[in-house]
């Protein structure tokens, strides 16, 4: 355990700025938090008031995340982002409150951005661009955004310019949010649970990726190619000769957030939130890659009705099996399907070693669920991302995690519902996804399909009959040399055999118990001596069983 500056300084890289993350956390309320995780007395913070904030106590505990999170800089804003996505984690209030975080960034000035975007072209910017404005149209923490139009080119486009030296803070705070998830791993059980040390390892992933522009090229073309053919929603298109891993320039979409749509153009409503459904489904459906940030910011109307997606940074995939489940689960609940729901949510979550489940007892909460949510209503009744966040919730109280992607799937459902009934307060969220549900279920039992997996079954056991041979032969061969060793590890095998012995015990004299009193009633009319008006041999036998009868008779009430 790092118990001291020096031992600080080997475990992370930038001491002072870990100073600076404690005393911001002391300061919104958490020292109690800091001192369980020993970190104020590993930067030498005795005095905890000094740190803290009175004000603080006015505020909810969601609040104070965000306001620390919001102080802490650009990299923990990202970081309560991405955690707004994960509903199987954190609460809900902090959910929430988390989604209302925001970069508190310097916006750069137009001579900083001209060196950035010079040194990008490597020539000068005036050789590229025929007009730049100086106001950006956004400052977040990874990046400034300005509209601009190529030379020999008509139409405005956008420059995203990532901010200098970003990657040196974000290395100095991801080294330290590697070393906080550890001590919380340590320190905090109750953190252990949410697996801390998994989450920055993801999250650390996502940044980096994020930090390389040629990944959100990549995806704008991906989604070009997905949504081609789909009447109604497109993408901008991308300049990529001028584009480089830490510059962007695409089209500037003449538009606005599809929930002012109706107000500026006069756009039908029933139109836009049906639209926006289909293309969601279409992404986790159809695509299996799907956009993961889909606030109302990043889906824009133009005055023809043209909807375009915008911002490609954040994105999720799902596997074909995956895509299989979240179809399975909207079919059970347009048909309130419990079991169904319960066994397909118990399937495609992540199991704990060491921890037992009780499916039975899982499968009564998804079926309480269902029956708040669902049952008893029409599908434009169904609340669905209320639905999906119980569900989330309820996995986790039964130690079962979901998927990240699966996460950021139910998150994308829940906003875009929230953006869709914002517009059309009885939009039919079932409804949307009805077409994809019915033309998918066709295709999974269709001949061609089954024809498919029935060969794939067979290849399967074919290529296992050819190697059992193989692997039949050298299990013998290991066998007969002794290089097969077995190990049978029992717990409290001296209990079970003392156990074993007073069973045999119980069932020998259970068993001599009824010969004597079988006995005894045969020798009844016998001749002979006679005993309190019966057969003597009678009654010694009656008698000793009696006796045994006695001393067993807590044993067989105890089997009971």
């Amino acid at each position: 355990m790092v118990t001291s500056v020096k031992g600080l300084s080997t475990a992370i890289k930038d001491v002072a700025r870990f100073r600076e993350i404690v005393a911001i956390l002391v300061k919104h309320g958490f020292g109690a938090f800091a001192t369980r995780m020993h970190l104020t007395d590993t930067v030498g913070i005795k005095n905890l008031m000094a740190y803290t904030d009175e004000n603080d106590q006015l505020y909810t505990m969601a609040q104070r995340i965000r306001m620390a999170f919001e102080e802490l800089g650009p990299t923990f804003v990202k970081l309560g982002q991405i955690l707004s996505t994960r509903g199987d984690l954190l609460p809900a209030d902090i959910i929430e409150e988390l989604q209302h975080l925001q970069d508190n960034v310097p916006v750069l000035s137009i001579a900083e951005v001209t060196r950035q975007v010079e040194r990008e072209l490597g020539c000068a910017i005036q050789d590229v661009f025929a007009e730049f404005d100086e106001t950006p149209l956004a400052s977040a923490s990874i990046a400034q955004v300005h509209k601009a139009k190529l030379l020999h080119e008509t139409a405005d486009v956008v420059v995203k310019v990532q901010r200098p030296n970003i990657l040196v803070r974000l290395d100095s705070d991801l080294n330290i949010l590697h070393f906080l998830a550890r001590q919380a791993e340590k320190n905090v059980p109750d953190l252990a649970m949410m697996d801390p040390i998994g989450v920055i390892t993801e999250f650390d992933a996502a940044m980096r990726k994020e930090l390389n522009f040629d990944n959100e090229r990549r995806n704008i073309a991906q989604f070009q190619r997905n949504f081609h053919d789909v009447e109604g929603i497109s993408v901008p298109r991308v300049y990529d000769k001028v584009c480089t891993s830490q510059m962007l320039v695409m089209d500037f979409i003449h538009g606005v957030k599809i929930t002012k749509a109706q107000s500026t153009y006069g756009i039908d409503p029933y139109d836009l939130a049906p639209r926006m459904m289909q293309a969601l489904f279409q992404m986790i459906l159809v695509d299996g890659f799907f956009h993961g940030d889909m606030h109302p910011g990043n889906v824009l109307v133009r005055e023809d009705g043209e909807t375009f997606l915008i911002d490609f940074g954040l994105v999720g995939r799902l596997t074909h099996a995956q895509r299989e489940q979240i179809l399975d689960i909207l079919v059970g609940v347009s048909q309130q399907d419990y079991q169904l729901v319960a066994r397909v949510f118990f399937e495609l979550g992540s199991k704990m070693p060491g921890v037992s489940y009780d499916y039975n007892r899982f499968e009564q909460d998804v079926v309480n669920i269902m029956e708040n949510h669902v049952a008893g209503r029409t599908l434009e009744e169904i609340e669905v991302g209320a639905f999906f966040s119980e569900l989330v919730t309820g996995a986790t109280f039964h130690q079962i995690k979901m998927p990240t992607n699966f996460t950021m799937v139910f998150k994308a459902l829940v906003t875009a519902e929230g953006i869709g009934k914002s517009m059309v307060p009885n939009v039919n969220f079932i409804e949307s996804a009805e077409p994809y549900v019915k033309q998918l279920m066709l295709e999974r039992y269709s001949p061609k399909r089954l024809m498919k997996e029935s060969v794939d079954m067979i290849q399967a056991l074919s290529r296992s009959m050819r190697l059992w041979p193989g692997l039949s032969a050298q299990l013998m061969r290991d066998i007969s040399e002794g290089r097969l060793q077995t190990r049978v590890v029992v717990k409290d095998l001296d209990s079970m055999i003392q156990e074993n012995k007073k069973t045999r015990t119980v069932y020998t004299q259970s068993f001599l118990f009824g010969a004597l009193a079988v006995g005894g009633s045969l020798a009844l009319d016998a001749p002979g001596t006679q005993l309190f008006g019966m057969n003597a041999v009678s009654f010694f036998m009656f008698l000793a069983a009696a006796g045994l009868g006695l001393k067993l008779l807590p044993f067989w009430f105890k089997s009971k």
